[in-house]
């Protein structure tokens, strides 16, 4: 069904599309024919989508080794003439700067959009941040739809403008739109038929000898009026004001739904002129006037900081324009996540100087029953992998190294392992951070046993050159690579270890271990973690490696996840566990000390197992001691 909407060419037909699928239906529309990405929520949706309708349109879709190489891949098709698309999440952005900032400075040919994911909130991050800072700092305009349905025409309307202006336009799709349904009316489907053509020109190459960069920096200023006076008359701005208010409300994105949402509620629609800005960068300064010139004072609704508002309120001042700003940090200090409703009727109450009492009232039954919940932490899968490694290094790690170990983890799902029964994570930053810490503290003679954990989707990502540095610098500790061949946390794309690319289609296998190999580690190990026996051994020996080097081990077994699914398309079933009533002795081991979902507390106090949760992994049949647990007879 999805698929036979984003090739639909019935111009007006209405369809119902995520955030994430409204905008490759947009790129569709545009002509994109070039689509690149890294995983990463909440816009990892996007190439996923693109992959469904590739070759039948012709678009090359790859999933790129990290951002910043999905970025200068896109900015290389834009530049001989095909309009592209790289998506990624607002961290990969960061990794993605430097290749940004001189493209800017660069220019392109064709239209080229980058979808930026921000999460306001890290509901699915290591930390929030906000990246129109990051526009204002490129210099390069930042549209925000406030909705599947925008986003779609914000699409098509960029890579226009990007083509115009011959610079690259970020899009900013936030958790609630790219994760939002909306009703979406489909445009029309032209493709054409441009090859790529690279026609040199000195422009590109961004170099500081001579002054080149500085004169492509002053070029890049000069476009900013340009620029401006497009997003001027975006036919995204949108005004409603009939003359008699007071006051205004300005903002931008899924904000000014939330924004207009809350005016209703209070029945103010009449008492409030409305302005829905189509770019957060830069801002349309002529709009902003005219639109607060007779107003007393404006409320400003937005995610995290508040950066709309002090633009605003610079505007203002600059041309001497007596309206009152209110906004976020009006009255919250904390300028964190995203905006709520609660904080719209506050800045409401600030402008209007009434009390206005809450609409949603929580019922007596829900407030009663609400004690009785259970908090559910994020935990890894039934049958994962992860999960047997981090027993056995637990176990290995307590038998040899007491409470002297040192855990520097990364970004994937293993980074549950901070929490209970393992607690093997004691510190977490950004994607490959783990090898760099572990260079650091290894160096510094910590007295701990150092261990750096990461993930093989993290390793080819960003931890190569951690591993080189601790090569080259003689740092020894111990690097443990969990490879379960894909990237699990955002729903089981390809990994380099897999041997498949982006379309399923075979490809040149990649293995950390044999990176290691050719950049001098002498002591690599690659075990499998289902075999507790086997793993336990491989910790043992990584830990009494002295060096030279670090130790690395690659523990290799595939997701679950992506085992029970390529189970269920091959028709096959799964091996079952159960476990032996009369021989469990409910000793706790199974579930509080390796704790997968798959095994509960029965009624009678011993163990038991799901068995439409069980993967057949067997790990809890390997550390029971009564041998209790037995795989099922079929």
């Amino acid at each position: 069904m999805l698929k036979q909407s984003l090739l639909s060419n019935e111009k007006g037909k209405r369809v119902i599309l995520s955030g994430n699928e409204a905008i490759v239906r947009g790129a569709i529309e545009a002509d994109v024919k070039f689509a690149t990405s890294y995983p990463g929520n909440p816009c990892t949706e996007i190439l996923d989508t693109f992959l469904l309708v590739s070759k039948e349109l012709g678009i090359y879709a790859e999933w790129s080794i990290n951002e910043m190489v999905a970025l200068e891949a896109a900015s290389a098709a834009s530049i001989a003439g095909l309009r592209s698309l790289a998506a990624m999440k607002h961290v990969g952005l960061n990794w993605a700067l430097d290749p940004l900032m001189c493209i800017s400075l660069s220019g392109i040919e064709a239209g080229m959009l980058v979808v930026v994911g921000d999460d306001p909130q890290s509901r699915a991050s290591q930390n929030e941040e906000d990246i129109r800072f990051l526009a204002s700092m490129s210099e390069l305009p930042m549209l925000e739809p406030s909705g599947p349905a925008e986003a779609k025409d914000m699409v098509v309307w960029g890579i226009e403008v990007s083509e115009r202006i011959k610079l690259p336009v970020l899009l900013r799709s936030a958790q609630r739109v790219s994760h939002g349904l909306e009703d979406v009316v489909l445009g029309e489907i032209i493709r054409s038929n441009v090859k790529a053509e690279f026609k040199k020109d000195e422009r590109y190459i961004v170099a500081g000898a001579g002054g080149r960069s500085v004169r492509l920096h002053e070029n890049l200023h000069k476009k900013q009026e340009l620029i401006e006076s497009i997003i001027e008359q975006s036919p995204f701005n949108k005004i409603v004001k009939r003359g008699n208010e007071k006051w205004g409300l300005i903002s931008a994105g899924m904000s000014y739904d939330i924004a207009v949402e809350t005016l209703k509620c209070y029945n103010l629609e009449d008492k409030f002129a409305m302005l829905k800005l189509a770019a957060p960068h830069p801002l349309p300064k002529k709009l902003l006037m005219n639109f607060c010139n007779d107003l007393d004072a404006v409320i400003v609704v937005e995610d995290v900081e508040p950066y709309l508002q002090n633009n605003i309120r610079a505007v203002l001042a600059e041309k001497g324009i007596n309206c009152k700003v209110y906004g976020r940090d009006s009255f919250n200090p904390r300028l964190v996540g995203e905006v709520t409703f609660s904080e719209v009727v506050r800045l409401l109450e600030m402008v209007t100087g009434e009390k206005l009492s809450y609409p949603i009232q929580e019922r007596p039954h829900v407030a009663k029953f609400r004690h009785m919940l259970l908090s559910r932490p994020l935990t890894m899968c039934s049958g994962c992998p992860h999960r047997a490694t981090f027993y056995a290094m637990r176990k290995v790690v307590n038998k040899m190294l007491k409470d002297k170990a040192l855990f520097c983890g990364d970004i994937g799902c293993y980074s549950f392992a901070s929490q209970p029964p393992f607690q093997l994570i004691d510190l977490k930053f950004s994607m490959g951070a783990s090898i760099g810490l572990a260079c650091g503290f290894a160096k510094a003679n910590v007295d701990s046993k150092v261990f750096a954990i990461i993930g093989d989707s993290t390793f080819f990502h960003a931890g190569i050159p951690g591993l080189l540095n601790a090569v080259y610098n003689d740092a020894r500790f111990v690097i443990v690579v969990l490879d379960n061949l894909v990237v699990g946390m955002t729903g089981q794309q390809p990994s380099p270890s897999l041997g498949l690319n982006a379309n399923g289609s075979s490809t040149a296998r990649i293995l950390p271990e044999d990176i290691a190999r050719a950049v001098g580690v002498k002591f690599v190990k690659t075990f499998n973690p289902l075999d507790l026996k086997e793993a336990e051994k491989a910790f043992e020996e990584a830990i009494n490696f002295q060096g030279p080097g670090p130790a690395m081990l690659v523990s290799r077994s595939p997701c679950a996840v992506y085992v029970a699914r390529e189970a269920r398309i091959k028709g096959e079933r799964l091996p079952r566990y159960v476990v032996l009533d009369d021989k469990c002795t409910g000793c706790g081991i199974c579930t509080q000390q390796f704790g997968c979902p798959a095994l509960v507390i029965s009624e009678n106090n011993k163990a038991k197992i799901e068995s439409s949760d069980c993967t057949g992994c067997g790990v809890c049949a390997q550390i029971c001691p009564y041998r209790a647990i037995v795989r099922e007879v079929s």
